[in-house]
């Protein structure tokens, strides 16, 4: 029993010591009594502030399109029919939610009938081909000239008749307005160079070589008293050039000697026709030394060629035109005679226009077989953009056919999310909504990266009404730049910049109130002396207000007071605007 007196004196004891304890603390002492309040303030200073909200979400993959197998355009067969390519897969590179770079190879195909498109292509080009030149040949021979393409070819030209090489007209016996007979037009004689053939003994062999020079002596036959006569041609000698000479000694036409037979070229004076006589000599300098023992004869010019019409004579062919007369010197290639009209330029443009349309059929089936080496380049598909596979539609040694018509649903291969564009869908309170605005730039950062920002932007604002419960919605569309390491579902944390002022002047956002919907704040100006001012206010944050008139820079506006605190609170000596515990 005594005991229990004395275990409840305790208790009561205690019980009053605490409470006069607590009445200690909130009852203030007679200096805080008399002093009156005391106040926390804050210079108005100049800073930076930036504005704007944070909010969360998750990220949104941007559907970056089928990755399809390449369409075969514009491949047909040699004879214009569309045809089908069948691909194989060979190999597949990636797997569903696989990141992957632009240009990183993705799938292997290879194009099983290619090969055979491609050598009917190629056997029709030759065939074309080899028809163009029989066709080219044809016109050649109805021109009368021998032509290699159509860039010689003149219609209006007509069949053109030219000299085949320079040299002097002869044999020419046709007049404009004549009906070729003969298919001999004219003879054309290059009389620059003639050609001499000879005869040597035995000693003259040992001493004389191909290239050595040689004088002549060019004689011609005259009539004198009903006789003929051996005269020179024209005073003085001409040189002339060893060209060849026989190894091998043949009988002379007299059988007394053995000869060895070879050939002399010079140049034609002007004078030397064939049939006149060659006394040939050994020369020094210009000077003969010793004459030869056979006499040689003038056989022919170096060049000669006759003129030959080609053409057919299934009609009458007649002679247009004639350029040239008996003896007239001509260049290579210079029109002798020419057989035009109108019937005649027709016919020749037909044949031309034919040739054209092979040469077109060709240039067209050489862009077809482009589009085919095109196609081979692009039997490894690669990655479009940086991106993450979202499906894959096909496994190695799969087929599919594809062929000019195809749509990409045909052709696809697999799906993709562009991950360089990505989005955040996400709500906001309707006071933050006020600091969000189109286009604002986005700070962001990923909880799966941290130390990392991300940029992003405003791209879409709009609101819908609940009809569950009546309240506003307001949606935010964010668009983020994507980056490596970024993909779909990450957690991000956003802060929408809605504005940022430099160098201003900044208040602490807990000295400023609003009465009558004016902005205020409360200064202290002499000791404990407090003055209310009205303030024309800027942007704000969670920590200041930046103050666009109103205030000067170092004022103090009032933060706290110690009439607002419990009386166990109370301002620090360091004028903190945070009052704390004492």
């Amino acid at each position: 029993m005594y005991k229990k007196i004395i275990s409840g004196a305790i208790v009561i004891g205690l019980v009053f010591f605490g409470g006069y304890l607590t009445a200690k603390q909130l009852v203030p002492t007679s200096s805080q009594a008399t002093d009156g309040p005391r106040y926390s303030t804050k210079a108005v200073e100049r800073g930076d502030i930036k504005q704007g909200v944070n909010i969360s979400g998750q990220l949104s993959g941007n559907w970056g399109g089928s990755i399809t197998a390449p369409r075969p355009e514009g491949i047909t067969d040699s004879n214009g029919m569309s045809v089908s390519v069948t691909y194989t897969v060979e190999e597949v590179l990636v797997e569903p939610n696989q990141m992957v770079k632009k240009d990183d190879n993705l799938v292997r195909l290879s194009a099983t009938n290619l090969g055979d498109i491609l050598t009917d292509l190629t056997d029709s080009v030759q065939k074309k081909q080899e028809e163009i030149n029989t066709r080219i040949t044809d016109l050649g021979k109805i021109i009368n000239r021998d032509i290699t393409s159509l860039s010689q070819v003149n219609p209006n030209d007509g069949i053109v008749i030219s000299a085949p090489i320079r040299g002097r007209v002869s044999d020419i016996s046709i007049t404009e307005g004549d009906i070729l007979e003969s298919s001999l037009i004219a003879t054309i004689v290059d009389d620059s160079v003639v050609k001499i053939p000879f005869k040597v003994n035995q000693y003259e062999f040992d001493n004389l070589s191909v290239g050595e020079e040689v004088l002549m002596q060019i004689m011609k036959v005259i009539q004198e008293d009903g006789k003929d006569k051996k005269v020179p041609a024209f005073s003085g000698f001409v040189k002339g050039t060893v060209k060849s000479i026989n190894e091998n000694a043949v009988p002379n036409s007299d059988n007394l000697y053995y000869v060895h037979n070879g050939m002399i070229e010079a140049i034609n004076p002007g004078l030397i026709q064939p049939g006149m006589e060659a006394i040939l000599y050994k020369q020094d300098n210009g000077t003969p030394t010793q004459s030869f023992n056979f006499n040689a004869s003038v056989s022919s010019y170096l060049n000669e060629k006759r003129v030959h019409y080609t053409g057919n004579f299934d009609t009458s062919v007649i002679v247009t035109e004639v350029l040239v007369t008996e003896n007239e010197f001509v260049e290579e290639g210079q029109t002798l005679v020419r057989i035009a009209g109108n019937d005649v330029a027709e016919s020749i443009q037909t044949r031309i226009d034919a040739i054209n349309a092979l040469y077109d059929e060709i240039d067209n089936t050489y862009k077809k077989i482009d589009k085919i080496s095109e196609l081979t380049s692009k039997m490894m598909v690669t990655a479009p953009s940086d991106g993450m596979i979202s499906y894959v539609n096909y496994r190695e040694g799969d087929q599919l056919t594809a062929n000019e018509n195809s749509d990409q649903w045909d052709l696809m291969l697999m799906d993709m999310y562009n991950t360089d564009e990505m989005y955040i869908y996400t709500t906001v309170s309707d006071l933050d909504v006020l600091y969000i605005r189109q286009d604002a730039p986005v700070v962001i950062t990923v909880d799966a990266l941290p130390g990392e920002t991300f940029d992003g932007k405003v791209i879409r604002l709009d609101q819908y009404t609940d009809y569950r419960d009546g309240k506003t919605v307001y949606n935010v569309q964010i668009r983020v730049e994507g980056r490596e390491g970024l993909r779909p579902g990450m957690n991000t944390n956003c802060f929408v910049d809605s504005g940022e002022s430099l160098d201003t002047l900044l208040v602490p956002i807990e000295a400023v109130f609003e009465e009558n919907g004016r902005q205020k704040v409360e200064i202290l100006v002499g000791e404990n002396q407090l003055e209310v001012v009205e303030i024309e206010a800027g942007l704000m944050n969670d920590m200041y207000v930046e103050v666009l008139s109103g205030l000067e820079e170092g004022q103090l506006v009032v933060t706290g007071s110690t009439s607002d605190l419990m009386p166990s609170q109370s301002v620090p000596n360091n004028d903190s605007f945070l009052p704390t515990t004492n």
